[in-house]
């Protein structure tokens, strides 16, 4: 009966915070979507179980809600069976959402052929970019062993 009572009189102020409106701090989340252009230089190739793994540096520029440059380091091992499969983690310097700053973003991605899917998150932010973070997909094209293009698609918000 005491629990019953102590839950009754506790109501009313569970109402009262339920009412309160949200922090006016709360975050934001926005999405966009862009296109990237990426030019690598292999660092060294290797064979091992058939499979040939290929560490670069890659520089991309961004376009779209990221408008900037990315520079980063990868491996990408490709398969016997045609699959490839990537990861990589890099500096992005520019503009989101009107705001300018460095942070680190990086990706994974496979596929088939010279085509794929893959994911992207970033944080670590600096500049005007402090307090970003942005998760979201990507699809890359693989137009020679240097080269790379293709379109990617994120969800951000800045906040502690």
């Amino acid at each position: 009966m005491k629990m019953l009572k102590a839950t009754l009189a506790a109501l009313p102020l569970l109402a009262v915070l339920l009412l309160l409106p949200a922090s006016a701090n709360a975050s934001i989340l926005s999405s966009g979507s862009g296109g990237f252009i990426t030019t690598g230089e292999v660092i060294s190739v290797k064979q091992a179980d058939g499979n040939t793994i290929v560490t670069a540096t890659e520089v991309q520029t961004l376009t779209g809600v990221l408008s900037g440059t990315r520079v980063a380091t990868g491996i990408q091992v490709f398969h016997p069976d045609g699959t490839f499969t990537a990861h990589d983690s890099g500096t992005f310097t520019g503009t989101i959402d009107g705001r300018t700053g460095s942070i680190t973003i990086s990706g994974a991605s496979s596929g088939v052929g010279n085509t794929g899917n893959g994911q992207i998150v970033g944080d670590r932010g600096s500049g005007g970019l402090e307090g970003l973070h942005l998760q979201g997909t990507f699809q890359p094209v693989i137009i020679s062993a240097t080269e790379a293009d293709g379109t990617y698609s994120i969800q951000f918000h800045f906040g502690s």
